[in-house]
C-alpha cells in the first residue's frame, strides 16, 4: 500500500529545503576549488579497505595520468619521483597509466606527482564462476551438435576460409602446447605470471597451462580436432594462436597484468583478442579501470576484442567488466540453439556517473556455452574439466560464457580471413545483424545466436546500421505492463553504424506506438550514437485496453528505412501477488525467483507479480496478516524449520481462500537424509492429505542428469487443469508424495507408477483455498526446462498450468493511495481493485476519536474506487476497504496511517519555495528546457485497437514448442 500524506506542492518545497540543509556537492565545489591540490588526485575508496585488511603489506595500485599524455612524458615523471619504497611494475604506453606497489605511509605523497589525476587499487579479475544453481544445469542431450554447425562456420570452411593468416590472442591461464589439436597452431607464448615466454624457439619453454581453462578456450577458438578424427574442431582451425598467460593457477589476474596482456597482444599485431575473465565494476570509477581502457585502446588500433558476458545470470544488471565496454563484442551463453542458459549474465548496463549516462543493452550476441566439447589439459581437475566419454582425456565438456567468447573470436577470424580489411566495427555489426533471433529478451540474447555465414553475406551488401536492443521493451521489467498505468525508466537505444548517416528521423507505427515515448530524430555518425526511448501506460486506461500490442520503430532518411526495431508489449489486468518464502533457506543453498524466469513470465501474463518474504540475510516471520495481503504463497526447497505459529498461519491462509504452492526437493535413499525441511513440509501438508515421502527419484546415469516419469514411462496421469497437456515430467533430484484418499479434496495428479503409489504432483482443496504440491523444486528452474524439452517431457507446460492456477476469482487489491491536502483539510482515498464480477466496494475510515466515516464511493474505469473525507484533526486513522464479488468472495484491506500536526503553514512553504526557485533557477534551467521544450515526442493518443489471440503470447523467452 502506498500512502502519500503531502500534496505535490508541499512535497516539492520540503525536498528543496532538504537539499539546502544537506551537504550539497554542487555548492561545495567552489569552496573546495581553492584547494586545487587536494581535489586534483582522486583516491579509490577500495584502497582504504585493502589497507585495513593488509595493514603491513604494500598496496598494489594503478596511477592514472591525464588523458592524452605520452609514454615518454609519463616515464620521465616516474623516473623523477622522489618517493621512498615505491616499486614500479609497468608503465603502459597504450593508456596513461602506471602500475606499482607502494607502502601505505607514502601513499599521500603521490598526490604531489605532476599530472596525476587518480589512484586506483590494482584489483583482480577472475575466471567467471557459475552461479549457485550450476548443479541444476541441463545434461548434454544425445545427438550432440557441435558449434561449427550451429554458428555457420562450416559454410565458410567449405568456401576455403578457416582463419589462415589470422592471429587470435587468448588471454587466460595459458594453454597446453603439446595438445594434439594445438600443435602447429601456437605461434607464441607469453607468461606474465612467472615471467617466462616461448617467443624464441631456442629457449626451451613450451606453452603450458596450470589450470585448464585457457586450454579449453584456445581449443574452441582454433583447435584442429586432430584427435577426434577431425570430426569436431574449434571455429577457426587454420588460425594462429598467441597464448598469453595473465591468470594464475587459480584463474585470478591483477587488473594491471590483464592490461599488460592486452597491450602486449596489440603490440604483437594480433587480429582478435579473446577474454574469458571478468569482475565487478563501480559506476564512476571506470576511468581508473585499466582493463577497460586497455580494451578500448586495442579496439582503436584495429583489434577486435571479444569478451565473455559473465556467469551471474539469470539476474539482470550482471554484465561483468570489461564486458561492459560498448565497442567490444560481449558474448552470452546459449544451450546449443535452444535458448539462453540461465547462468549467462544479463543486461542492462546502467551508468549514472559515466558518460554517456543511461541504460544500455548488453550482451551483443550469444554462442553455445553449455556442455560444449573443448580441449583439455591432461592434468586438469577432473571435477571441473571431466574427460569426455567419447573422445578421451584430451577433451572435456566446457560450460560458461567463457566457452562462448572464444568461439566468437574464432568466427571473427573466419571473417578476417575472407575480408582482410575487416575492422572491429564491421565485425561486430555483421555478427549482430546476422545473428539468429532466439525470441528471448534482448538483455539476455543480445541480437541472438551468432551466425558467421550470414555475417559474411551481409558484409557484401550495403553498409550496415542497426539499433540495439533489437526489441523494446526489455528486461528487467519485461514486456508485460499493467493497465492501471506503468512508467518505465527510459532506455538508451544505441545506433551502431558503419558510416556517417547524418540526421535521421525517428518514427513509430502500430498500436504499440501509443505507449512509446521517443525522441523525434537522432544524429547518426560512424560508430555509436544514442537516443532515448521510454514506455508510459496512461493511468486511466479502461479494462477494454487489455491485450497485445505491436509496432515498429524506424530510423528514416527521407522515406528510406535505415534501421528498425520491433515494439511488442502486452497490457494486462492485475491478477494478484505470489509471495515467495525467501526466509527459510539455508545460507549454504539460497534460492531466488531469478532462477525461474519462465515461470515468472507465465505469472506476469496473468498479471501476477512475485514478491519475496525476507531473505537469508534478513529473514522474516510468516504471519497470517502478511499472507492475507497476497493471493498465493510459495515454499520451495527451504531447509530451515517452520515454527508452529508459522504453520498455523499457512493453514489459516489457505482456509480463508489463499493458494499454497509447495515444492519439495531431494531425498537421498543412500544416506537417508533430505535436502529440505521434510518434517516441516509434512506438518504444513498434513491437513491437506498430502505428505512428502522418503523416496528418492530423479537421479540419472551421471551427475546432473535426471529421469523422465509419467504416462509414457510406466506412470499415470489424472485429468485435471494442472495436468492438461502434461504426460511426462523430467525430474532432476526429487522425492515423491503420498496422497490420503480419505481426506476430502486431496488427489494425486501425476504418478511415477501405474499403481498410483508415488505422486509427482498432488492437489488439495481446503476451506476456500487450494494447495499444489510438486515433488521436485528444480522443476521450476530455467536450466531444467531445456533438459526436459530434449527428453520430450512437459515441464514447460506444467509451469504454464501452475501459473494459471495462481489466479483467483476473488477481488485483487493492487494499490491504495491516500492523498492529504491540508490547505482545505480534505483527504482522498483511491483504491485499485480488480475483479471480473465485482458487485460492491465499501470504504470505511475511522478517525482518531473513534468516529467512523463510510462512503460514498465513486467508481470509474471498472477498477478505480475513490472516497473523499474531511480531516478534523491530526492523529492515527484506520482505513478499511472491503470488496465483494457476485460469488460472495470477499477481500479486505486494513491499514493504519498517521496524519501529523502541521509544523509549517502552507503559505510559509510556498514563500520558501518561490524564494528557492530563484536561487536554483539557473541550475535547473538547462534540464528543464531539455525535458519540456526540446526533448520528447509526445506519444499518440491511445486508441482501443488491440490484438487478442485468445490465449496471450507465450513468454518472450520461451524455447521451441514441445512436440
Amino acid at each position: 500500500m502506498s500512502l502519500s500524506l503531502l500534496n505535490k506542492t508541499r512535497l516539492a518545497a520540503l525536498l528543496i529545503m532538504g537539499l539546502l540543509i544537506a551537504p550539497n556537492p554542487i555548492l561545495l565545489t567552489s569552496a573546495r576549488s581553492s584547494s586545487a591540490q587536494i581535489a586534483r588526485v582522486f583516491i579509490d575508496p577500495k584502497i582504504e579497505d585493502f589497507v585495513t585488511d593488509n595493514p603491513d603489506g604494500k598496496i598494489p595500485i594503478i596511477m592514472k595520468f591525464q588523458d592524452g599524455m605520452k609514454f615518454n612524458d609519463i616515464s620521465k615523471i616516474i623516473e623523477g619521483m622522489d618517493i621512498p619504497g615505491i616499486e614500479v611494475r609497468h608503465v603502459f604506453h597504450l593508456i596513461p597509466m602506471v602500475s606499482a606497489y607502494v607502502p601505505r605511509n607514502v601513499l599521500g605523497q603521490l598526490e604531489s606527482v605532476t599530472s596525476l589525476v587518480g589512484i586506483a587499487l590494482d584489483d583482480k579479475k577472475t575466471i567467471l564462476p557459475l552461479t549457485e544453481h550450476n548443479d541444476w544445469i541441463i545434461s548434454t542431450p544425445e545427438g550432440y551438435i557441435h558449434s561449427d554447425e550451429l554458428l555457420g562456420a562450416t559454410d565458410l570452411w567449405d568456401q576455403g576460409y578457416n582463419g589462415s593468416d589470422v592471429t587470435i590472442a587468448i588471454i587466460d591461464t595459458g594453454a597446453m602446447g603439446d595438445h594434439p589439436d594445438l600443435q602447429n597452431r601456437i605461434i607464441g607464448f607469453k607468461d606474465f605470471i612467472n615471467n617466462l615466454d616461448d617467443l624464441d624457439p631456442s629457449d626451451g619453454i613450451d606453452a603450458y597451462d596450470d589450470n585448464g581453462h585457457g586450454t579449453a578456450c584456445a581449443w574452441l577458438a582454433a583447435g584442429t580436432g586432430k584427435n577426434t578424427g577431425f570430426n569436431h574442431s574449434g571455429m577457426a582451425p587454420g588460425a594462429d594462436l598467441l597464448i598469453i598467460k595473465a591468470l594464475d593457477a587459480e584463474g585470478s589476474a591483477d587488473n594491471s597484468i590483464l592490461s599488460q596482456a592486452i597491450e602486449y597482444a596489440a603490440d604483437y599485431g594480433v587480429d582478435v583478442i579473446s577474454i574469458s575473465v571478468g569482475g565487478d565494476w563501480t559506476d564512476g570509477l571506470l576511468s581508473l579501470d585499466s582493463t577497460i581502457l586497455s580494451v578500448k585502446s586495442a579496439i582503436e588500433l584495429g583489434v577486435t576484442v571479444v569478451i565473455a558476458a559473465g556467469n551471474s545470470g539469470p539476474a539482470t544488471n550482471t554484465i561483468n567488466s570489461p564486458g561492459l565496454v560498448e565497442e567490444a563484442i560481449t558474448v552470452g551463453a546459449s544451450v546449443a540453439d535452444q535458448g539462453v542458459v540461465d547462468f549467462s549474465s544479463r543486461g542492462p548496463v546502467e551508468f549514472v556517473s559515466e558518460q554517456p549516462k543511461g541504460v544500455f543493452a548488453k550482451p551483443d550476441i550469444v554462442a553455445p556455452g553449455y556442455q560444449v566439447l573443448s580441449g583439455r589439459w591432461y592434468s586438469s581437475d577432473p571435477f571441473e574439466y571431466p574427460p569426455d566419454d567419447d573422445f578421451g582425456p584430451y577433451y572435456t565438456l566446457f560450460s560458461g560464457t567463457s566457452a562462448s567468447a572464444p568461439q566468437v573470436a574464432g568466427l571473427v577470424a573466419l571473417l578476417k580471413d575472407k575480408y582482410s580489411t575487416l575492422t572491429p566495427l564491421q565485425a561486430k555489426l555483421a555478427l549482430m545483424k546476422g545473428a539468429t533471433d532466439l525470441n528471448e529478451d534482448p538483455m539476455a540474447q543480445g541480437w541472438g545466436l551468432a551466425n558467421v555465414s550470414r555475417a559474411a553475406e551481409l558484409l557484401e551488401l550495403d553498409p550496415i546500421t542497426i539499433m540495439s536492443p533489437r526489441r523494446f521493451p526489455v528486461l528487467p521489467d519485461g514486456t508485460n505492463v499493467f493497465v492501471y498505468g506503468e512508467t518505465r525508466k527510459p532506455q538508451n537505444v544505441t545506433v551502431i553504424s558503419q558510416i556517417d548517416r547524418g540526421q535521421l528521423t525517428i518514427t513509430t507505427s502500430g498500436n504499440a506506438s501509443a505507449f512509446i515515448e521517443v525522441d523525434d530524430e537522432v544524429g547518426v555518425s560512424k560508430g555509436y550514437s544514442y537516443f532515448s526511448i521510454g514506455l508510459a501506460i496512461p493511468e486511466d486506461l479502461p479494462l477494454s485496453a487489455i491485450g497485445n500490442y505491436f509496432g515498429v520503430l524506424e530510423l528514416k532518411e527521407d522515406s528510406a528505412v535505415i534501421a528498425s526495431m520491433d515494439l511488442k508489449l502486452r497490457v494486462t489486468t492485475y491478477g494478484g501477488s505470489l509471495l515467495v518464502d525467501s526466509s527459510h533457506h539455508s545460507s549454504l543453498d539460497p534460492d531466488s525467483p531469478d532462477s525461474y524466469r519462465y515461470f515468472g513470465e507465465y505469472l506476469r501474463e496473468q498479471g501476477i507479480v512475485m514478491e519475496e518474504l525476507g531473505s537469508v540475510e534478513a529473514p522474516a516471520t510468516i504471519t497470517l496478516e502478511t499472507l492475507l495481503k497476497h493471493e498465493a504463497f510459495m515454499i520451495m526447497d527451504t531447509e530451515l524449520t517452520y515454527s508452529e505459529e508459522e504453520i498455523e498461519a499457512i493453514h489459516s491462509f489457505v482456509k480463508q481462500g489463499g493458494t499454497l504452492l509447495i515444492l519439495s526437493e531431494f531425498y537421498n535413499s543412500t544416506t537417508q537424509v533430505a535436502s529440505f525441511a521434510i518434517d516441516s513440509y509434512n506438518q504444513i501438508l498434513e491437513p491437506f492429505g498430502i505428505q512428502c515421502e522418503r523416496y528418492e527419484i530423479g537421479v540419472g546415469s551421471s551427475a546432473y542428469v535426471g529421469r523422465v516419469y509419467g504416462a509414457n514411462h510406466g506412470g499415470a496421469v489424472e485429468n485435471h487443469s494442472l495436468t492438461e497437456g502434461v504426460e511426462d515430467l523430467y525430474i532432476l533430484y526429487g522425492s515423491t508424495l503420498s496422497v490420503d484418499p480419505s481426506v476430502a479434496g486431496a488427489q494425486g495428479l501425476l504418478w511415477t507408477d501405474s499403481a498410483r503409489t508415488h505422486a509427482l504432483i498432488a492437489y488439495a482443496e481446503f476451506g476456500e483455498g487450494k494447495v499444489i504440491a510438486i515433488s521436485d523444486g528444480s522443476t521450476l528452474y530455467d536450466t531444467t526446462i531445456y533438459d526436459a524439452i530434449k527428453a520430450g517431457a512437459d515441464n514447460l507446460r506444467l509451469l504454464e498450468n501452475v501459473a494459471n492456477e495462481m489466479t483467483t476469482k476473488a477481488p485483487r487489491v493492487l494499490n491504495v493511495i491516500v492523498n492529504i491536502n491540508r490547505s482545505d483539510n480534505r483527504g482522498n482515498v483511491t483504491a485499485y481493485i480488480f475483479d471480473e464480477d465485482l458487485v460492491d466496494v465499501s470504504i470505511t475510515l475511522q478517525l482518531p476519536n473513534g468516529t467512523k466515516i463510510v462512503g460514498p464511493v465513486d467508481e470509474s474505469l471498472g477498477y478505480k474506487f475513490a472516497m473523499s473525507f474531511d480531516i478534523p484533526s491530526a492523529g492515527f486513522y484506520m482505513l478499511n476497504i472491503t470488496s465483494i464479488d457476485s460469488a460472495g468472495h470477499t477481500k479486505q484491506v486494513i491499514e493504519k496511517f498517521l496524519i501529523p500536526v502541521r509544523p509549517v503553514e502552507d503559505t510559509v512553504l510556498m514563500t520558501v519555495l518561490l524564494g528557492l526557485l530563484g536561487v536554483i533557477g539557473i541550475s535547473l534551467g538547462y534540464v528543464g528546457l531539455k525535458r519540456f521544450i526540446g526533448g520528447k515526442k509526445k506519444h499518440r493518443e491511445w486508441e482501443p485497437q488491440w490484438i487478442d489471440d485468445g490465449r496471450g503470447p507465450p513468454p518472450s523467452s520461451s524455447p521451441p514448442e514441445i512436440v
